[in-house]
């Protein structure tokens, strides 16, 4: 699993951060040398090892962003011999105790543990506490054991440190990407399922609808030929665009419902009675609605079996409701096949994607009523300064 390419992963920020630090290292480390030629420390070895750690942090900045490089184990002994050198360079020869190379050799234990883990930072710690036990005992004067274990131990305790610490650090980052991808695909999973959901209930709304009545109207041909063109051309509008309640676009509510009543009773020859009070504008929330409704104004036209259907709806700051009646057959909704989707998907299912509610109340012989709620958010008025 990987990044994008414009976000800098935690191993990236590591290496600058180890790569930082042998820069401030390099600079202490010339700082403490000039100190030492002041206090009469040997130039020439003070001078070669101020050489040899600008030198190879220069490289080592160079190569920063070839985290191949960087990870061989090529360079991790090459940066270990550098290290190495700054330990023991100024030593050689000194008449007494030559020491200024400050933080610089921890910073090859620094990398070490980003770039090739415990392995990597216990090897690294092993070879610089033993370079500096070698200076202790380049060194004139009585033996120091308690230099040497201070030594041994800050590498040692040092490196594992580090290593578990950027362990840490990798670990969890490479779980966050990983809920981050899971959670991405099921955020496409469900927006890819609402899509084939809505797709559904638009073709069960208009295909399925225009050819139930075409099965109904096969004796009159004209009738049948104007259903399929309008059908037809709603289907390559739709295709063309968003969808839109009623195959047409709508300033408003009233007007959204009043299409939907011009075309169920141009298709289905019933009456739509509707009455609508307060206004909203036609977002896709509210198109949902819309659509809904439709469902229901064409399931009575179809189904009930009279000639009038009852449409109320009503706008308020808190939201909308759509009450469709008809005092038709009524039916079961218990006993609604499975794989008819007109009021699961079309009514339901829709209403819920788009945050609205549906309630269908029927009963054989006592018609049917169909709720549709959809909550609408109350407006925020900005504070006014003092």
């Amino acid at each position: 699993m990987h990044a994008p390419a414009s976000r800098v992963t935690i191993t990236t920020a590591l290496r600058r951060v180890v790569v930082g630090y042998r820069v401030v290292g390099a600079m202490w480390l010339c700082l403490l040398g000039a100190v030492a030629v002041s206090q009469g420390a040997s130039p020439a070895p003070v001078f070669v090892t101020m050489g040899l750690a600008l030198g190879w942090t220069a490289l080592t900045v160079t190569v920063a962003r070839r985290p191949q490089v960087l990870r061989s184990w090529a360079f991790v002994a090459a940066d270990l011999v550098v290290s190495a050198g700054t330990i023991l360079v100024p030593s050689v020869g000194a008449t007494s105790m030559t020491a200024f190379f400050g933080g610089y050799p921890f910073s090859t234990v620094a990398l070490a543990a980003a770039v090739r883990g415990m392995s990597g930072a216990l090897v690294s710690a092993a070879a610089l506490a033993t370079a500096t036990v070698a200076r202790i005992a380049l060194q004139p004067g009585p033996p120091r054991p308690q230099e040497v274990v201070e030594s041994v131990v800050f590498y040692v305790v040092g490196a594992a440190i580090l290593a578990w610490a950027n362990g840490v650090l990798v670990r969890n980052e490479e779980q966050r990407l990983a809920a981050e991808a899971a959670l991405a695909e099921e955020r496409t999973q469900r927006v890819r399922s609402q899509e084939r959901a809505e797709t559904a209930a638009h073709l069960h709304d208009s295909v399925l609808q225009t050819l139930a009545l075409i099965q109904r109207r096969s004796g009159d041909p004209g009738e049948v030929n104007a259903l399929a063109r309008r059908q037809e051309r709603e289907l390559r509008e739709w295709l063309a665009g968003p969808p839109t309640a009623g195959g047409a676009a709508a300033d408003g509510l009233t007007d959204a419902l009043a299409a939907v009543g011009e075309e169920v009773e141009a298709r289905h020859r019933v009456t739509v009675d509707l009455v609508t009070v307060g206004e909203a504008p036609v977002d896709d929330d509210v198109a949902a609605l819309v659509a809904a409704t439709r469902e229901a104004v064409t399931n009575a036209a179809t189904h009930a079996g009279v000639g009038s259907v009852s449409v109320f709806a009503e706008a308020t700051a808190g939201g909308i409701a759509v009450f469709v009646r008809d005092r038709g057959a009524g039916f079961d909704p218990g006993q609604v096949p499975a794989d008819r989707r007109g009021i699961s998907e079309s009514i339901v299912g829709r209403m819920a994607r788009h945050g609205g509610s549906a309630r269908i109340s029927a009963a054989p012989g006592m018609g049917t009523e169909v709720e549709l709620l959809l909550p609408r958010p109350a407006p925020t008025v900005p504070s006014s300064g003092p």
